[in-house]
């Protein structure tokens, strides 16, 4: 594709009333954006299903200033990609009506296509942070690229467990790129963007508005081959991507919580309805077979115990999922201080522990 025609997609994009379905329907029509952006509106009202969308898309047209934008897209190092592109990314392709524009930061890698999403509340439990992040890390170990949504809570944890293992790691934003939402994840984008990438649909101004999200959860789901939802309520964006994964063709797993949790009430309910229940890597890799070589090779390996102390034995049978602080562990063990303290140091060595700020700690799942 020349440059010209790629500024008339970019352009196409800024337009909001065009939205991915409608943009496939004029490409339907017409031979190329260029043709698209010049159409008499006489053209354009002839097409059925568009009649209703003309208004808003003439006066899109007419307000677009895709210079503006494409001048502040290479100020802020950012890669435009168009679904005609050799670079759009193959598992997206196949989706319905799939984005015809994206923004991108960093760099899509043909590895990326080994990709699974885990998703979850914003709201979740220490377990749900430990159990995405812990799930994103052993992923990684096995080369899967781990695509989420850089909101807070699970999204976050899972982008961290696959940075954690050295892995690559895709975020998707539900806004654009001058208005990343949350603002305290900015540093985390940076840091994906050289692991991995950072993806956009949207023209670079687009505000965090509630409506864009579901459409942001298509793209999770499309550019994985499942989805894992990890800590989700009964209302929750997460479960929206897992129907959409459905809907797409992928797998769908659920990470099962405590039963008193309203977090985990979503997960459980995906799980009633068929979900696969998950517990580690393991269980998503045996749902496909084309993977399965990787698990006889890696799996027992990956998820071996190292050998443990009777001190460390000792100080691991007291701790839980849910944190405890020192001084609990303490009083449960009847340890010493610098026993207990040597105890939890190695339990970290090994990644069976983590310690959590306030001097807490618990069990990695």
């Amino acid at each position: 594709m020349d440059q010209e025609e790629k500024r008339y997609w970019l352009a196409l994009n800024l337009i909001p009333a065009l939205t991915p379905r409608k943009f496939h329907l004029l490409l339907g029509h017409f031979p190329s954006a260029r043709a698209i952006w010049e159409a008499a509106p006489d053209e354009l009202k002839a097409i059925p299903g568009f009649e209703r969308s003309l208004e808003g898309f003439l006066r899109g047209r007419a307000e677009a200033d895709p210079e503006r934008e494409l001048a502040e897209l290479t100020r802020r190092g950012l890669k435009l990609l168009t679904l005609l592109e050799p670079g759009y990314p193959r598992p997206l392709r196949s989706i319905e009506n799939p984005p015809p524009v994206l923004y991108l930061k960093g760099n899509y890698q043909g590895r990326d296509e080994l990709a699974m999403a885990i998703v979850g509340t914003r709201r979740c439990t220490t377990y749900g942070r430990l159990a995405a992040e812990g799930l994103a890390r052993e992923l990684a170990g096995f080369g899967f690229t781990v695509v989420s949504g850089l909101a807070l809570g699970i999204d976050t944890a899972a982008h961290r467990g696959a940075l954690a293992a050295g892995g690559r790691t895709i975020g998707v934003l539900g806004s654009g790129f001058a208005e990343v939402y949350p603002r305290s994840n900015l540093p985390l984008v940076e840091e994906i963007s050289q692991r991995g990438c950072i993806l956009s649909e949207f023209p670079l101004h687009t505000r965090p508005e509630r409506w864009n999200f579901p459409r942001r959860n298509r793209i999770i789901s499309g550019l994985a081959r499942g989805v894992v939802v990890v800590e989700a309520p009964q209302r929750s964006g997460a479960l929206i991507t897992a129907r959409l994964a459905l809907e797409q063709g992928r797998e769908v797993f659920a990470v099962p919580g405590r039963i008193t949790d309203e977090a985990s009430r979503g997960a459980h309910r995906l799980l009633r309805e068929g979900a696969k229940l998950v517990e580690s890597a393991e269980d998503i890799l045996e749902e496909f077979p084309d993977l399965r070589p990787i698990l006889a090779e890696r799996g027992a390996r990956a998820r071996e115990r190292p050998e443990l102390s009777p001190l460390e034995e000792q100080v691991l049978d007291v701790l839980d999922w849910e944190p405890l602080h020192f001084d609990e562990v303490l009083e449960a063990t009847g340890l010493s201080p610098t026993e207990l303290s040597h105890g939890l140091l190695q339990l970290q060595l090994k990644e069976l522990i983590k310690e959590l700020p306030g001097k807490r700690y618990a069990k990695l799942p």
